[in-house]
């Protein structure tokens, strides 16, 4: 199997997406959560209704309609299209697997069945061999021993073996309840004596009739091999009889062929003459065709001189043309570089305009700060001078026994000198600060509406100048245009000019041409008679062949028949000796056929016997059955008992058998990957992992997470290849890898792109999904996301 192509709709992140597969080593490229993998959830999903990952299949968000995936892939040469849906609010999965372009299969549960007899291989074991993700691989090593097992068992599928255990105890419990129910069906001992006795009186009678069935068979046999006898003597003249008459069929064909082919050879006789007479008249027509020929010729000539004379004339007149046009776009090339002469020196003005704009917009922006700040410098003062004021009125209205605002003690003597304080306060401090600002704000807002002004001048003539300079850039395209426009009229008129003095001495004189014409015109019936004359004396050779041969073969017939004649004359057929045979047959037969009733009679008594014995026999056999199956059960039930410890150890056996070689593929990549470095990697069958560096034995655990990474990415690719193996996948073309880099350096990476390198002659197309888009150097094909 190999993917061609993958239409996503509202499918996870992608609102609308297709991507085609091509083969070789194929990179998908992005940086996190660019959909990447879920291209892949998208393959699966297509193919068994499921897609990686627990969380719940949402339409992508904003997106109208419902989910749709569409998957193209070929397996053997056939193309298949696998189609799923969920429709409408409710999301209802539709589902369609076409081959070619015709509907096979449809239906959600039909389709995945369908899929999996077509790859050979369930939706478990098709995740398991084509996909792995960089968590996958890491899991491989950094596992505990117990939960590396489990995770080995489930890839290869053995998890089903604790169903079979299951399946077991279920069947044991009811085997002990089909015992326990089958040990009340059995006969008693009076009842099977009584059958015994019946048998025996009744296969006594049997035998005796046995003989005398015997007996009429062998004198039937006797009447049977002399009615066979008769027949075949019949059969034997029937033979002779057909015999005669294919001899005289034979004869009458042969003389009915003479008489054909005698009046064939007249006929070719009469029309040999015919041709030959007219021959003469052919010859001496010959001049006429020889003329008809050369007017042919010259008339071809004539045709061609006339499209060479008309494509003159139409040059000359193209010629004209191109020369006023010549003339009208120099001169609008001319007056266009002319307008479009100041367009440098007011580009100069207007980066000068803009220079002095953004002063006077800086000069601008920092009075209007000065100005702000003015403005909350006085208020400010005037929130003092309120403050101020409120003590004096608290102070006023308690008098000389209010508390002195500073360290509140009662005022007494201080009374007036601390209002009198305050008064100054107010206007020597705050109330002259307020005038200063004022004054300060005034000049500056003068200051603000003076650059203001200026501010809008400047604007106002960046503004000119740059409309002046669309202008004369718009007329600078234009000037483009036209000298691009007079470059093609220059290039046509040199053309034209070089076609036409090729053409300068064609004449063509049109009355030559229509004389000619009216001539070819009158010849032609002539000619035309005189080819078939032509066609007809052509055959003269052929025709004296044909009378030839049909001579040579009237004698051969002639001589066929008297053979024949010959034959008939000595044929030894008799008429009355076939009809004798024929009554001595129907005795033979009427004979046999009365015996036969006899021994019909015989053998239906007989098989009334045996049908008594047999169900005499069945009952007996009935109880021996169930006696048989009771015993059987109850050996079912200690075979099952062993299966059920044999399981255990086939649990064992299995992971013996698998991990050596899952062994044996890994080292050879990593010695590979390691350019010898190490010489093997060795699974066990309890899937512990080891490497082997100078021959010495090592746990996984004691090298470098780069050689780690290194390892896992081996394993799980040999683990794939075994998987597919045991699976019966053989026809999965293709491979896909999550993140498998890693924390590998440049010359690793290298290393690790060699080894798919190395698998991709099992696999048409491997696909390595990562977010390392510096490395898309290495691969044969990228598809950036």
């Amino acid at each position: 199997m190999t993917l061609e192509s993958l239409r996503l709709q509202n499918f996870k992140r992608y609102a609308e997406y297709e991507i085609t597969f091509e083969s070789g080593l194929c990179g998908i490229l992005g940086r996190n959560g660019r959909g990447k993998s879920t291209i892949f959830d998208g393959v699966f999903f297509a193919l068994y209704g499921e897609y990686k990952g627990s969380k719940e299949l949402i339409p992508t968000a904003g997106s109208t309609g419902g989910v749709k995936v569409e998957l193209n892939f070929e397996i053997e040469g056939k193309s298949y299209t696998a189609i799923r849906e969920f429709r409408g609010k409710a999301l209802t999965a539709y589902a369609t697997l076409k081959e070619a372009d015709v509907s096979i299969i449809t239906g959600a549960r039909e389709v995945s069945t369908a899929v999996t007899k077509l790859l050979g291989m369930g939706k478990e074991a098709f995740l398991h061999t084509v996909f792995a993700s960089q968590k996958e691989l890491t899991a491989l090593s950094s596992m505990k021993n117990d939960e590396r097992k489990a995770m080995m068992r489930r890839l290869l599928g053995l998890e089903k073996i604790d169903k079979i255990e299951e399946m077991i105890r279920e069947e044991l419990r009811e085997l002990n309840r089909e015992l326990k129910s089958a040990s009340g069906f059995l006969l008693g001992d009076d009842v099977l004596k009584a059958h015994r006795e019946d048998h025996k009186s009744k296969t006594e009678t049997a035998l005796t009739l046995e003989t005398r069935i015997k007996q009429l068979n062998e004198e039937a046999a006797t009447l049977k091999s002399a009615y066979e006898a008769a027949k075949v003597l019949v059969e034997t003249h029937q033979r002779a009889k057909e015999e005669r008459q294919k001899k005289l069929d034979s004869l009458d064909k042969l003389q009915q062929a003479l008489a054909l082919e005698q009046k064939q050879l007249t006929a070719l006789d009469e029309e040999l003459k015919t041709l030959q007479a007219q021959q003469s008249r052919y010859t001496s027509q010959l001049p006429q065709k020889a003329r008809f020929d050369a007017l042919e010729k010259s008339l071809s000539e004539q045709e061609s001189l006339k499209a060479a004379f008309l494509k003159k004339e139409g040059l000359e007149k193209e010629q004209e043309e191109l020369r006023k046009s010549y003339t009208a776009r120099k001169e609008e090339v001319a007056q266009l570089i002319k307008e479009t002469a100041p367009l440098e020196t007011l580009k100069t003005q207007l980066i000068q305009e803009q220079t002095q704009f953004k002063a006077l917009k800086s000069a601008f922006d920092t009075l209007t700060e000065q100005i702000t700040r003015t403005t909350a410098e006085i208020a400010s003062n005037r929130t003092n001078i309120a403050g101020v004021q409120e003590k004096v009125s608290r102070i006023t209205e308690l008098g000389a026994e209010s508390a002195c605002p500073v360290c509140t003690r009662p005022l007494l003597e201080n009374y007036d000198a601390v209002l009198s304080s305050l008064h100054r306060e107010i206007i020597d401090v705050y109330q002259r600060q307020i005038d200063e600002a004022q004054i300060r704000l005034n000049t500056l807002n003068e200051q603000k509406t003076q650059q203001q002004k200026a501010l809008t001048e400047a604007e106002t003539r960046q503004s000119t100048t740059d409309k002046q300079i669309a202008l004369l850039l718009s007329k600078t395209h234009d000037l483009a245009k036209a000298q691009e426009k007079f470059r093609e009229i220059e290039t046509r008129g040199l053309a034209n000019k070089t076609a036409l003095a090729q053409l300068v001495n064609i004449n063509y004189d049109e009355k030559v041409h229509i004389a000619l014409r009216g001539e070819r015109d009158t010849l032609k019936p002539q000619v035309d008679a005189l080819l078939s004359l032509e066609a007809l004396i052509a055959t003269i050779p052929a025709k004296t062949e044909a009378a030839q041969k049909l001579g040579a073969q009237i004698q051969t017939d002639t001589q066929s028949i008297a053979a024949q004649q010959k034959l008939i004359s000595e044929d030894t057929y008799s008429e009355k000796a076939h009809a004798d045979a024929a009554v001595h047959v129907k005795t033979a037969e009427s004979a046999k056929d009365a015996k036969a009733v006899e021994h019909n009679a015989a053998l239906l008594e007989q098989t009334n016997l045996r049908r008594d014995i047999e169900a005499i026999d069945k009952e007996i056999k009935r109880d021996e059955t169930n006696r048989a199956s009771l015993k059987s059960r109850e050996n079912d039930r200690d075979d099952y008992e062993k299966l059920k410890a044999v399981m255990a150890e086939f649990k064992t056996h299995i992971n013996a058998r698998v991990a050596p070689h899952i062994g044996e593929v890994a080292s050879e990549m990593y010695s590979r990957i390691t350019r010898g470095r190490y010489q093997h990697i060795e699974v066990s069958p309890e899937f512990d992992f080891y490497i082997y560096d100078n021959g010495e034995r090592y746990p996984i655990e004691r090298f470098s997470g780069g050689e780690i990474d290194l390892a896992n990415l081996v394993l799980r690719i040999a683990i794939s290849k075994t998987l597919g193996e045991l699976s019966g996948g053989d026809n999965i073309g293709f491979l896909a890898f999550d993140e498998v880099f890693g924390s590998q350096d440049e010359e690793r990476r290298i290393q690790i792109m060699e080894a798919f390198h190395t698998i991709s002659e099992s696999y048409r197309q491997i696909f390595l999904i990562s977010h390392e888009t510096e490395i898309k150097e290495m691969f044969e094909k990228v598809v950036e996301l």
